[in-house]
């Protein structure tokens, strides 16, 4: 065991480090534009950055893609087929961030529509979402870049250019929200050229590091990458992630949707939940990236029974995180709410969503790092069919009834995203006990 979960920790640690401040972009800007004097702006933000999530994180298969397919490669030691994942996936996100430039103007516009939120919610959000639209190349190179890092057994290099990212962001918004540092006063305009700002500089630094550390990968020969089973195999990992983060997605934007129609207030607590809860989640990740890279190595080495160790001492850890956060959340929330803002009536609401989200974190946790093992084992299919049961089975049906039937609100709403987490994990576990996900796709 001791030597498990030393390789572990070695991965995991600086994904941790990485995933918590993954979220430190939105947390930024939620608690400095919490602090300006209208409360519609923190609405705003919360809105636009959770549109801007829904579409970036729909693509969030190219990092997941790229780390299950290059972790395998790396497994069985072929460093041109490594190489090659990389350039296929660059090439995807490329085309996939320059279409969501394009469509900038008609995303924001019916974003906001769907979304919901009052007159000045909308106007400030979309205001907002039009120059965060600027980064979505960015964005994509930069998860794509990272899938690599991690697939390689390499975390130190995801969690540098994260580190990048959220430095240049949380500098860029001091000084552009309130016009410090002799740069304008652009306030909620000013956090979203933050962004932007932090994702460019990041990418330049993953550049940089597969440049200087990966000399090996990117002389091999060019030779092969364009055989068409290659590209079917890629199309096909991609698809069904791509599926599963839409139904994932619809989840939350329906969430989104119930919440925005609630009123500015539960809107705004509604933002600060979401960003403890992400950061919760993006903990976890840390490990869930860790099964990714250990489970697809050793099944890339075909080493099957390890692997299924692998797996059971990470999700031991997973669990042992979400309940630390379940703790916290449960003897410490009012103080973190204060963080992000200073209307004691938002406060008051996520105060009361307590017990909500606290008791739900442990469960988290193993959905999390089953995402992981299966993501290493190149399970895609399974997994889109898993999440597709869980939003449309367990957590349509409780939205219905708890917010619609019932006139909870708030914590119906809440309750219902639970819902999607326990439907995870009824589809998952019995994935998980079984050997169908024991498998590569490396051939002899």
């Amino acid at each position: 065991m001791i030597d498990l979960d030393r390789r572990i920790f070695r991965l995991a640690v600086p994904s941790v480090l990485s995933a918590l401040s993954a979220p430190l972009i939105g947390i930024a800007d939620t608690a400095m534009v919490g602090h300006l004097a209208d409360v519609a702006f923190l609405g705003a933000v919360s809105t636009a950055s959770l549109l801007f999530s829904l579409l970036y994180w729909s693509a969030g298969f190219l990092r997941m893609g790229t780390t299950s397919m290059v972790s395998q490669y790396y497994g069985a030691a072929d460093l041109r087929s490594c190489a090659h994942i990389l350039y296929r996936s660059l090439l995807i996100a490329l085309v996939l961030g320059g279409g969501m430039l394009a469509a900038g103007d008609d995303l924001a516009v019916y974003g906001f529509r769907l979304a919901g939120g009052s007159s000045d919610v909308q106007l400030w959000g979309t205001r907002y979402l039009d120059v965060r639209l600027y980064e979505a190349p960015l964005v994509l190179g930069v998860l794509t870049l990272n899938g690599f890092f991690l697939g390689t057994a390499n975390a130190l290099a995801p969690m540098f250019v994260t580190f990048t990212a959220n430095l240049i962001n949380v500098a860029a918004d001091y000084a552009l929200i309130y016009g410090y540092w002799g740069a304008p006063e652009m306030g909620v305009v000013g956090a979203a050229w933050a962004s932007v700002l932090g994702n460019a500089a990041a990418l330049v630094v993953g550049l940089l590091l597969f440049a200087r550390q990966y000399r090996a990968y990117w002389c091999q020969p060019l030779e092969g990458l364009w055989e068409r089973a290659h590209f079917v195999l890629i199309f096909r990992t991609n698809a069904n992630l791509f599926g599963r983060t839409l139904c994932l997605q619809f989840a939350q934007f329906v969430m989104l949707a119930i919440v925005s129609r609630l009123g500015e207030v539960p809107l705004a607590a509604n933002a600060v939940v979401w960003q403890l809860w992400g950061l919760s989640s993006f903990a976890v990740d840390g490990f869930a990236h860790a099964a990714e890279t250990l489970v697809g190595n050793l099944l890339g080495e075909k080493r099957f029974v390890e692997a299924r160790e692998m797996a059971a001492r990470i999700i031991r850890w997973g669990m042992a995180i979400g309940a630390s956060f379940g703790l916290l959340f449960l003897l410490a929330l009012e103080p973190l709410a204060q963080l992000f803002t200073e209307h004691r009536e938002v406060v008051a609401v996520v105060v009361s969503l307590r017990w909500y989200i606290a008791l739900v974190q442990p469960l988290n946790a193993v959905v999390f790092v089953f995402d992981g093992i299966f993501i290493g084992a190149n399970d895609m299919g399974y997994l889109f069919r898993a999440m597709a049961a869980a939003s449309f089975l367990f957590f349509v049906p409780a939205a219905f009834v708890f917010v619609s039937v019932l006139g909870w609100q708030m914590q119906g709403a809440w309750l219902a995203y639970n819902g999607l987490m326990v439907g995870r994990f009824a589809t998952l576990w019995p994935r998980y006990r079984g050997a169908a996900w024991l498998k590569t796709f490396i051939k002899e």
